[in-house]
């Protein structure tokens, strides 16, 4: 089988030589060699976008199910572990039309004739005789279903926003295509600011060529890789949710701090308004915790020694800004 390995990332991207000896300085030759810190799982911040897993793209496509028999129970496997733990589901699906997906054209043009299960228009009718869900892949009650009118779930939906206002810095991405939406999603999920992982087991695309090609170029270059089974594992994969809080942070002192960069914030400098921060238990030791350490960067996320030089380990297990807390008065 084909691994794609010349196509795999193997040097930092975009680095010159000096930003790289910078960055390695500190650290000796095999250490610059061996997997970078595991960063932990934790539920509570955690959510799991499930992408098009519907009939269209699994039951009604051969073409997909022929290479990737053990599609089903991998992403049951995945989305059982993240109700269990507490993780947020977001589903995603289809909703491509000629009326309001612009693309459909070229798309219908180039593929017209070229495969007997390949679709142009997918409406999104939850009213339809025609609107199904995979009998193991079902949204259960207050789980979020977002219709999406591109490959992207990100373009002209609310999944960003409704991520960044549950406290959410980590995303786990599964589904159908794996090369087409799939790999989209991860890309703007990614863009937003989000540690994003694609569970690589339940994810299936139209040939396991495609699959394995498409993890080859993007897998540990923007998203991280793992499987449904690491997933599970008690000691590095998915951990329990814990409980959340909710910190009313003064927004006049988050605009000093520079913590806030948007338009409304800067205008409203002399505003005693305050504004909502979700943050674990464990996450707000953190964020405490860097606020009290004069040798973290809190603005550049990095931790700094005495000779300035920047240490490659992340303070925050997450790749978002966290604004740090307000002190005008204490928690209760």
């Amino acid at each position: 089988m084909n691994t794609y390995e010349e196509l795999q990332w193997k040097e930092p991207p975009l680095y010159t030589e000096s930003v790289e000896d910078e960055l390695l300085g500190s650290l000796s030759p095999t250490e610059t060699q061996t997997k970078r810190t595991h960063v932990p799982l934790l539920a509570e911040s955690t959510a799991l976008v499930v992408v098009d897993v519907q009939p269209e793209y699994w039951s009604n496509c051969l073409s997909v199910r022929k290479d990737f028999p053990d599609f089903p129970e991998n992403l049951r496997r995945t989305i059982e572990v993240c109700r269990e733990r507490r993780a947020k589901l977001i589903w995603v699906r289809a909703d491509y039309r000629f009326s309001h997906s612009p693309w459909l054209v070229q798309f219908a043009r180039l593929h017209h004739g070229r495969s007997p299960d390949m679709k142009t228009e997918i409406p999104c009718d939850p009213h339809s005789e025609d609107f199904k869900w995979e009998d193991f892949a079902t949204p259960e009650g207050g789980e979020v279903i977002i219709a999406k009118t591109s490959w992207s779930s990100v373009s002209n939906t609310a999944l960003i926003g409704h991520l960044h206002g549950s406290g959410i810095d980590t995303v786990l991405v599964c589904g159908l295509i794996t090369s087409v939406c799939v790999q989209h999603s991860a890309f703007g999920i990614f863009e937003a600011g989000f540690r994003t992982l694609l569970v690589t087991d339940a994810c299936a695309d139209r040939g396991r060529a495609r699959h394995d090609a498409a993890l080859a170029l993007y897998g540990d270059y923007m998203y991280e890789l793992m499987t449904s089974h690491d997933l599970e594992d008690p000691c590095n994969g998915l951990k329990q949710a814990q409980p959340v809080w909710l910190v009313m942070e003064n927004m006049r002192s988050a605009v000093k701090r520079g913590s806030i960069v948007n338009k409304t914030a800067q205008q409203d400098e002399n505003s005693a308004l305050s504004m909502p921060r979700l943050y674990s238990f464990s996450r707000l030791q953190e964020v405490i915790a860097m606020e009290q350490d004069p040798s973290i960067d809190l603005k550049g996320m990095r931790v700094k020694d005495g000779a300035d030089k920047v240490h490659t380990e992340a303070p925050l297990s997450t790749a978002s800004s966290i604004s740090s807390l307000s002190r005008e008065g204490p928690i209760s």
